[in-house]
């Protein structure tokens, strides 16, 4: 198994691992590839048509570049990636963060990257963590609740939700540092969402920015990094 497997095996355990990797059938994961990809081109083409795709040159370079790294690392965890048509692009639009959906479809909004001014090392670990979500084939099954879900059924998706941003925090961790990148600047990132995040504030879908700062530097310092 290549070191990159291994590290996302230390991070999450086999027993994550193997459920993050207990991947749909080819002909679902194509189809449901396939309706991300439709979704990316009408996100792509509401932000052309608003002059707002790709118009930071640098900033579409920096990401590219540094994508590029963590695709051959995530093709080591699941082989299959090699053969997606991954695209990075980014836009000025300030309601957009940053994700990757199936298929490796990325999007970074400039906007987030300038108030955190992430450096490469830490746009790295930004977008490790999203390139995690679609490696482990995160949020399958909340893109398919239907508006009728009771009570119940919200509290669970909410469960799921934070319990893949840590996986996608773990994994992403490990594709950025078997990726090159060292653990100070990916630390670094969790500590700047840590700082930037009031004090009480409350997420459905994410553990508190102090928690998986603390979460991140005391694996880092479990696999002595």
């Amino acid at each position: 198994m290549h070191r990159i497997a291994l590290l996302v095996l230390a991070f999450c355990g086999a027993a994550a691992l193997a459920q993050s990797t207990n991947l749909p059938s080819r002909a679902d994961a194509d189809a449901f590839r396939n309706e991300a990809a439709a979704q990316y081109r009408r996100i792509l083409a509401g932000l052309s048509a608003k002059g707002k795709l790709d118009d930071d040159d640098i900033l579409l370079g920096r990401a590219r570049r540094i994508a590029a790294g963590l695709i051959v690392a995530s093709a080591q965890v699941r082989p299959e990636t090699s053969t997606w048509s991954w695209e990075i692009h980014v836009t000025s639009d300030a309601s957009r963060g940053a994700f990757c959906i199936a298929g490796g479809k990325v999007l970074v909004g400039s906007a987030l990257v300038r108030r955190m001014d992430l450096s490469d090392g830490e746009l790295a670990m930004l977008l490790a963590h999203e390139i995690a979500h679609a490696v482990a084939d995160h949020r399958r099954e909340a893109s398919r609740v239907t508006m009728e879900s009771d009570a119940a059924e919200e509290v669970r998706q909410a469960e799921i939700a934070v319990m893949q941003e840590n996986e996608a925090d773990r994994i992403g961790m490990a594709l950025a540092h078997g990726a090159g990148w060292p653990t100070s600047s990916l630390l670094s990132f969790f500590d700047k969402l840590a700082a930037e995040e009031p004090p009480g504030t409350f997420s459905s879908s994410h553990a508190a920015a102090a928690a998986r700062a603390a979460a991140a530097r005391a694996l880092a310092q479990k696999l002595g990094w």
